[in-house]
């Protein structure tokens, strides 16, 4: 019986009362039965992960700490990785295929992802298990795949799913179609090998979760739950972990840690509050006295403890003495360097680089506006050109700035 948690009466379980006092529970299929479980002792419950990427996104960040509260309560976490299911892809909520990988590309994607989990579970992660779908799924026959668990689907039942409404007039393929049952068939077999009783994730995998449990009741006869947190969205509904630039990776490698701290500290005042909750361990408590305060105050305390989940507290603090002295107009020791064209380089260029803009006539605009500053001086002509060895401080806007040396 699938259960609405907006009439669940107050949960027993610390995880279930913490989830819930943050607004991370969306949906559960029995939150009766689950807070029960949660009570009697341990459980192990799992969150999947394709390798479409060499790292996991903002997005994934819900899902990720959601597996770091539930670790820090003693019960046990798995994190799958689809080294199978990622040849495929997932189609929920996805207008067009996703690109097909090789084998060697999903690999090499699966060892980011895994330090990307770690990080988060940091001082947690005693109580974590990686483990990938292609240990199962790699080496299945067709026919034997297809009288296991093929036979536990209906067509009607696969049709009516709304990942594959969206898709239907969109030219689905059947590799696609495919996916459900393969992503089914992983929450049957981590049952089976580690006694998971529980799947998590976000509110767009609601149906594949309920296609599994449907599959381990006709299958094996067990009954097991699953788990929704709300997708990381904006407080108008947009989805979160996008910039002008491209998706906020978790990954130091494709996005500087101190453009991470950015992003949270430049969210919108609307979001602070409700961020804080959902992926920060300040108590309620804490984030209310932060929301009573300064706003400028709360976002800083949201990008350092963001940052200091993913990429480490040490590296947090550096972010956040980097903000300071930008915003002080103080030159810091890690200036950005720039390299020069023939001795010298353009402002405009210099702007693109930094992401200030996208494009030259972004840049000019942006000039012409008198939105740029150099060393706190306006800037009245975008044609102004910089020499080998010249140190400055930049600014765009009240957020975008950076000291920049010419080399």
């Amino acid at each position: 019986m699938l259960t609405e948690t907006s009439v669940t009466p107050t949960f027993a379980s610390p995880f279930l009362q913490d989830m819930q006092a943050r607004g991370m529970v969306n949906q559960c299929t029995d939150i009766v039965s689950l807070d029960n479980k949660l009570v009697a002792g341990p459980i192990t419950a799992y969150v999947g992960f394709d390798a479409t990427a060499d790292s996991l996104h903002a997005g994934h960040l819900l899902s990720l700490i959601t597996m770091r509260r539930l670790a820090r309560h003693g019960h046990r976490v798995i994190a799958l990785l689809g080294g199978a299911t990622t040849l495929i892809g997932d189609p929920s909520f996805r207008t067009e295929s996703r690109p097909v990988l090789t084998e060697e590309s999903v690999s090499s994607n699966i060892e980011g992802i895994r330090r990307n989990i770690e990080a988060v579970l940091g001082e947690h992660a005693g109580n974590l298990i990686v483990v990938d779908n292609k240990d199962w799924l790699g080496e299945v026959g067709l026919i034997s795949f297809m009288r296991d668990v093929g036979a536990h689907f209906t067509l009607a039942r696969m049709l009516s799913m709304e990942s594959v409404k969206r898709r239907l007039d969109d030219g689905l393929t059947m590799l696609e179609f495919s996916y459900m049952m393969l992503q089914s068939a992983d929450f049957m077999e981590l049952a089976r090998r580690h006694g998971c009783v529980l799947q998590m994730g976000g509110s767009d995998q609601w149906g594949n979760i309920v296609n599994g449990i449907e599959l381990a009741r006709r299958s094996d006869g067990k009954e097991l739950l699953g788990l929704t947190t709300p997708l990381l969205t904006t407080a108008n509904g947009q989805k979160m972990g996008k910039t002008a630039t491209g998706a906020v990776w978790l990954a130091a490698e494709k996005l500087s840690p101190f453009d991470f701290w950015q992003f949270w500290r430049n969210v919108d005042d609307a979001d602070v509050g409700r961020l804080l909750l959902m992926l920060t361990d300040f108590t309620p408590a804490e984030v209310e006295a932060l929301s009573a305060g300064k706003v400028n105050d709360a976002k800083v305390a949201l990008a350092n403890a963001v940052t200091g989940l993913v990429h480490g507290v040490e590296e947090a603090k550096k972010c956040n003495q980097r903000a300071l002295r930008l915003f002080n107009g103080e030159r810091p020791q890690d200036v950005t360097i720039v390299q020069s064209q023939d001795g010298v380089r353009g402002l405009i260029s210099i702007m693109v680089e930094l992401g200030f803009c996208n494009t030259n006539n972004e840049g000019r605009r942006l000039v012409d506006g008198n939105a740029v500053k150099i060393d706190g001086e306006p800037v009245t002509d975008w044609k102004i050109q910089f020499s080998s060895g010249q140190e400055f401080l930049i600014t765009s806007g009240k957020r975008k700035r950076n000291f920049v040396r010419i080399s």
